[in-house]
């Protein structure tokens, strides 16, 4: 015997409607017999019980005082055959007795199940679609390692019935009971081994602190902001080139637009010229038969002479017959009628032949100016990317000791000498006294300020920004 397990599914009518009817689902002519367990409905109705125990799961659970924690199962459906050997002939007792312990086996004694035979093979096999949750606790069945529970039980169940089909299942299972007694034995070592020695315990090692001084966490942050200065001012003539690039290449293809342009209104103005003469002997042809037609003093003698002589232009397709010559001899109104319908096919022509011709020409010149366009946009797009290229180079070339060299370099030169205040007279009053209200003092050289004055003065700004809270409290 073969016991395969189908995938988990969601379905229950899909399995049911697949093992109860043939693979179109029209007939059930493969359907020897069905036999349902813990079920009260007819095998055509069954899925629907199985669905309505499955929703109400949670329900279920509660009915039977159980928690309704838990993953909630989206698989709830399990469907398994059971082949025999071909040379195996069993009775339906003896495979409905089969099938009902393998449920047993797997734990699905009390779940609700379908087993339904097929005599489509040349092998005897049942399948078998079971509802994985409980009807009366709503608990999901334990599965784990149901291929190899249903295997062993095959194999037991081919022993006793004499004949073994199927070796390799022997000793794969012969196998697995070796690493089972294995790692039973493990375990019994471990809990009985005795207790291993603590490690050693390490010395103690105190660890320094490394973090920097206030000063030295001000003067590197001092440097972080030159370098971030520099970048920026950087990164602001970096865009000023590439739109001074961008221009330079919107130039030249818009350049190149105008020449493709001025070719066409050439090409046209060419196509123009070259078909004047041919306009023109065609105007002055129709309007020579134009007069033929409509001028009263011509005689019909000549009219008539000249459709004969036009027949196949005024036919169309085909020459006019002697019934519509006269009809046109004597009606003046008519050949003129169809005179015009002559001299516009023959403008329409003309006009087309020089429309084709001036595609042709200009569709030349625009082929010219997708290739040279392409070109152009390739070379371009290097130049782009060589410039972003260069300009990314040059910014990694601003560092912290760059930012450094330049804050060093900024400090080392010498202060720019200001202008003394000149003398005024308006600070004296009336008295005579000097008034020190009305000096500005806002151009006199300052005195130099020590670290530690300026260190105190920047943690009163800070305060006063932060609501007066400790310096180094900032959290």
């Amino acid at each position: 015997m073969i016991p395969r397990l189908q995938a988990r599914g969601r379905s229950f009518k899909g399995s049911c409607t697949y093992v109860l009817h043939d693979p179109k689902a029209k007939t059930r002519d493969r359907v020897a017999w069905t036999l349902t367990r813990n079920l009260h409905s007819d095998p055509d109705h069954v899925w629907f019980e199985m669905y309505e125990t499955w929703r109400n799961q949670a329900q279920l659970k509660a009915n039977a005082g159980l928690s309704a924690r838990g993953r909630k199962n989206e698989t709830p459906v399990l469907h398994y055959t059971l082949a025999w050997h071909v040379d195996d002939k069993p009775t339906p007792e003896q495979m409905q007795a089969a099938a009902l312990a393998s449920l047993k086996v797997l734990g699905l004694e009390e779940h609700e199940a379908l087993i339904v035979a097929h005599d489509d093979k040349t092998h005897p096999h049942v399948h078998i679609v079971a509802n994985t949750v409980h009807p009366y606790t709503g608990r999901t069945a334990a599965l784990k390692y149901s291929k190899e529970r249903l295997s062993e039980w095959a194999e037991a169940y081919e022993r006793d019935h004499g004949r073994i089909h199927c070796e390799e299942r022997v000793k794969n299972n012969e196998e697995r009971r070796k690493i089972r007694k294995a790692r039973a034995q493990e375990r019994l070592a471990e809990a009985f081994a005795p207790a291993a020695a603590p490690p050693p315990r390490m010395p103690y090692v105190p660890v320094r602190d490394h973090s920097p001084t206030r000063p030295q966490w001000f003067d590197r942050k001092e440097i972080v902001d030159r370098m971030k200065r520099l970048r920026a001012e950087l990164d602001l003539q970096h865009k000023r080139e590439r739109g001074v690039t961008w221009e330079r290449q919107k130039t030249e293809r818009d350049a190149l637009d105008r020449d493709t342009q001025a070719a066409i209104d050439n090409a046209r103005a060419h196509m123009r010229e070259r078909f004047r003469p041919q306009w023109r002997a065609l105007y002055g042809q129709q309007g020579r038969e134009r007069r033929v037609a409509t001028t009263r003093g011509v005689l019909p003698l000549e009219r008539a002479v000249f459709v004969f002589k036009n027949r196949h232009r005024l036919g169309g397709k085909s020459a006019l017959g002697l019934r519509q010559i006269v009809g046109l001899v004597l009606s003046p109104a008519r050949l003129a009628r169809a005179l015009e319908s002559v001299h516009l096919r023959e403008r329409r022509t003309l006009a087309r032949d020089s429309r084709l011709e001036t595609k042709q020409l200009t569709e030349r010149i625009w082929a010219i100016h997708r290739e040279r366009f392409h070109t152009l946009q390739e070379r371009q797009a290097k130049e782009r990317e060589a410039e972003r290229a260069h300009q990314k180079l040059e910014r990694k070339d601003v560092t912290l000791a760059r930012a450094k060299a330049h804050l060093i370099e900024e400090l080392a030169r010498p202060a720019p000498l200001r202008p003394q205040p000149r003398p005024s007279r308006e600070p004296l009053t009336t008295a005579g006294q000097f008034n020190l209200a009305a000096v500005d003092f806002s151009d006199a050289v300052q005195a130099p300020v020590s670290r530690a004055d300026q260190i105190r003065r920047d943690m009163e700004i800070w305060r006063q920004q932060n609501g007066h809270r400790d310096v180094g409290r900032e959290l």
